[in-house]
Parts: structure tokens; C-alpha cells; sequence
């Protein structure tokens, strides 16, 4: 909880316990929750002996199991929809430190290659948004190789709980999507949609005009998609060609504000080669054009050319106005999805693909937002990274749960907004003097006053019954 309200060490947990609804509602002594009887307690669950053991004999694995079959049972788990993606963090891990196995450099997706990194392969019920399975691994293992690794213990975790596999879409994107994962999927019989990457799908599909494209109805507003039938990867899968308007704004805000940005550079660089001292390397040039124009599309929309005229270099650059276009009309906006659900139509292969956002939405608020303060983290043992990447799942799962609750009394309210109109609820205790000298003191507890949204939130959340009411006499 604390984690969620007011992610910091946990040497401030027992600051923030005393502080809160929590001390008055469980009575304990805020002295009990210190840093050493956190990690005593789960040192309990995952012994130092235990830390390297198979999946169905590892603790941790075994309790998130155990979690899932409480959420089925109070049917907090959808049988539709399944959500997986992976990303990495990076650590301050020192490179001396041999501990440490799962902290491996590698491609950080945050731009920090020079740190260690360890990986997260998550999945996320796409209905009701609780963490279902997540597997911390080595920084150096890519995408594709973990998902094999992952699929397993999805399989495991669905036949534990006894949920049908053929009863699950498994959701995920471009970065898994490979010809030995969709015959593993097929071969454990899970249904699965999946972005397909751009180079690998169907030309013909994909190029056609936007106009041609069915309107969706309007629960998915902006958004076009036709469907067929295509062999992709040996087989005959349905593929689906997507275009959203909203999205193709913002391929557009970010392919212009990056072609300005470039553009300036090589105009910058081009004038320092012009200078009569300029003395550059055709590999020290080259290596930062190509930095410059590492954005998505940006090779495709600038042409330049190097050339060397008596001892100095002349760089020489273009805007490709026709690119631009086609880029426009053929590229911006689209993506192309692969379904085994061959019945679907091309609308619930949309709508079933959406459920992808909400974990992109987790992994920003766990990078960028204040979600939880996984970074930075400081641990330098897997044993102990492999508790935080734990609990913090577990925070998710709480934080996901709440949320769906709150936005049925106030529609469209993101998770940042929640966490801060709940922190401005508070409980205040009036104290007053004594009715002559052997009167009893006098106390009335009242809450904060509350905005529109604040007493929503009360209400569909049953807070009230959290607050201690003055008694009467």
C-alpha cells in the first residue's frame, strides 16, 4: 500500500503508516514496519537456498499462482482476453558486481546502454487489468527468445487454474512476433493476435487507400479496418489492416518535430565542415548522421550525400517531398494485425488488440510516471530484484482493481488523477477542553471538505466506512 500511495524507501513506511487511516483501522505499532522486518518476511517466502529453483518449485511463482486462483474465484479473471509485452530497466549495478546474473547490458529501450539491465515479461487480464504472470530475466536476452520462456508459464499458470487454453486470446505486439512463436502457439493451443511487423506483411493489404477501409462503429471512434484471409508464416491467418486517425496525428507530431531537429543538425554540421581548420573523419561524420536519423522514418524522408574536395569534406542534404507523401498516405496511421481467430471480425480483432495499451499505459507510469517507484532501483542481488519486480506486480494488481471501480463513478479518471484526489480525502480529529475539572476529554473526527469527484470516489468506494465517526453523548 504504501508502495501505491507514496512510493519510496522503505525506511519511510512506517512515517507514512503512522500518517494514515491504516494506524487508527489495525492498531499495530508503526515501529514494526521497518526495512529489516520487510525483507525478513520475505526472506521467509524466498529463502536464499531457493532462489535458483525450477518454476513449479520456486515460492514466488508458487504465491502468484495462489493469487490467481483468489481472483478467480471472486471472477476478477476474464477467460477473453490476455495481454504480454516485455520491456527492461536499467540498474546501477556495478560491472564488478558478480552477484548478479539477471543485471546484463544490452538494448535498453530507455537509451541507457551503457547500464546493466535486467528484462520483464508481463501479463495483464485485458478485462479487469490485475497482473497475472511476470518473469524477471537477464538484460541481454531479446524479446523474441523470452517469449518461449514466457509461453510456458502461461500455459502452466491456465491448466493450474483450470482455464481452457482455447478460451484465452493471448494479446501482443510487433517485438515477439516471429515464425517459431506462432507455431509454439499453435501448438499449445492458445488463440493469440499479434502485431505483425511492417516489413512482413502483405503489400497489397497494407497500401490500400484509407477511403477503402470500413468505418468501425463508435466504440472505437477514428478508427478503420477491413479484414481478409492471407498466408503469413506458412499459414492462413486473418489480417486485419487498421487505421486511427488519432494515432496517425501523433505519428505526425513526432515524425515533424524530429525532422526539424535533424534537419538543424546537419545544417549545423555542414557549416563546421565548411570551416578552413575543420578536420573530421568520414566515419566520425557518418556516425553522427546516423544518430540523427535513428527516428522512425527519418532515413526514409532525408537524403544527404558526403563528398571530400580537396582534404575537406562537403556534406550536401534534401527533404524528400515525395517520401513525405507517400508516407502520409501509405504508412502514418496503420498497423497490421494477425489473428488465429479466424471467425472475428475485423472490429473485436481491433477492440481485442486495444487491451495491449493498458500495459504500455503500466510500463510508462513504472518508467515516467510515479507509479510505484520501480526506478531507480537500488537492489543488487537477483534474489532481491526478483522480490521488488513481485511486489510491485502485486501493487499493480491493487492500483488496476481500484481504478476499474473508480471509473464507474467517474469515467475517463486516469490513475495519476485517482492516487491525488484520494491523497486530499483526509480525516481530521478536533480536540476540545475538558467540561470542568473531571470531565472526559472531548474529541470529533471529521472529514476534509471534498470536491464533486472526491465524493464519487467516497461513495462508490465505500470509504465511509473507513471513517470513525464522533461518538454520540
Amino acid at each position: 500500500m504504501h508502495r501505491i500511495c507514496q512510493p519510496g524507501p522503505k525506511t519511510e513506511v512506517a512515517d507514512w503508516y503512522r500518517n494514515s487511516i491504516l494506524s487508527a483501522l489495525w492498531g499495530f505499532p508503526p515501529e514494526r514496519f521497518t526495512a529489516q522486518a520487510f525483507w525478513d518476511a520475505f526472506e521467509q517466502i524466498l529463502p536464499e537456498e531457493q532462489a535458483a529453483v525450477a518454476s513449479e518449485q520456486d515460492p514466488l511463482d508458487q504465491a502468484q499462482l495462489r493469487l490467481l486462483g483468489l481472483w478467480k474465484e471472486k471472477q476478477l479473471v476474464s477467460r477473453r482476453l490476455l495481454a504480454y509485452d516485455t520491456t527492461n530497466f536499467y540498474t546501477y549495478i556495478a560491472s564488478s558486481n558478480t552477484r548478479n546474473q539477471l543485471a546484463q547490458r544490452g538494448h535498453n529501450k530507455q537509451g541507457r546502454h551503457n547500464l546493466r539491465q535486467v528484462g520483464l515479461s508481463y501479463l495483464l487480464d485485458g478485462e479487469h487489468g490485475l497482473s497475472l504472470c511476470h518473469h524477471v530475466y537477464p538484460g541481454n536476452v531479446v524479446d523474441v527468445d523470452e517469449f518461449s520462456t514466457a509461453l510456458a508459464r502461461i500455459t502452466g499458470m491456465l491448466d493450474q487454474n483450470q482455464i481452457a487454453r482455447q478460451t484465452v486470446t493471448l494479446v501482443f505486439d510487433k517485438g515477439s512476433a516471429a515464425l517459431a512463436n506462432t507455431v509454439a502457439l499453435e501448438e499449445a493451443g492458445i488463440g493469440w493476435i499479434s502485431a505483425l511487423p511492417w516489413n512482413q506483411t502483405p503489400a497489397e493489404l497494407r497500401g490500400r487507400p484509407v477511403e477503402k477501409l470500413p468505418l468501425c462503429s463508435s466504440a472505437l471512434p477514428g478508427v478503420r479496418a477491413a479484414a481478409e484471409k492471407r498466408l503469413v508464416h506458412g499459414r492462413d491467418y486473418l489480417c486485419v489492416i487498421k487505421y486511427s486517425a488519432s494515432f496517425a496525428g501523433e505519428q505526425l507530431h513526432s515524425v515533424t518535430t524530429s525532422l526539424s531537429r535533424a534537419l538543424q543538425s546537419l545544417r549545423r554540421l555542414a557549416k563546421e565542415l565548411n570551416q578552413p581548420r575543420a578536420r573530421w573523419k568520414r566515419e566520425q561524420i557518418l556516425r553522427k548522421i546516423q544518430r540523427w536519423l535513428s527516428a522512425p522514418f527519418l532515413a526514409e524522408l532525408i537524403r544527404y550525400q558526403l563528398e571530400e574536395h580537396d582534404g575537406q569534406w562537403r556534406l550536401q542534404f534534401d527533404f524528400d517531398s515525395a517520401a513525405f507523401q507517400q508516407l502520409l498516405a501509405q504508412r502514418l496511421g496503420r498497423t497490421v494485425l494477425l489473428t488465429s481467430r479466424m471467425d472475428w471480425t475485423a472490429e473485436q480483432v481491433v477492440s481485442a488488440y486495444s487491451g495491449q495499451q493498458q500495459i504500455e499505459r503500466v510500463f510508462r507510469g513504472l518508467k515516467d510516471g510515479g507509479w510505484l517507484g520501480w526506478d531507480p532501483m537500488y537492489h543488487w542481488t537477483d534474489r532481491k530484484i526478483r522480490i521488488h519486480a513481485f511486489y510491485c506486480m502485486l501493487g499493480i494488481s491493487l492500483q488496476q482493481y481500484v481504478h476499474r471501480q473508480a471509473q464507474t463513478a467517474w469515467a475517463d479518471l486516469s490513475v495519476e488523477q485517482l492516487l491525488e484526489e484520494l491523497g486530499q480525502i483526509k480525516q481530521f480529529v478536533l480536540l476540545y477542553p475538558t467540561q470542568g475539572e473531571k470531565g472526559p476529554p472531548r474529541a470529533a473526527y471529521v472529514l476534509s471538505q471534498q470536491t464533486l469527484a472526491q465524493q464519487a470516489l467516497v461513495k462508490t468506494l465505500a470509504l465511509e466506512t473507513l471513517h470513525r465517526s464522533t461518538p454520540r453523548g
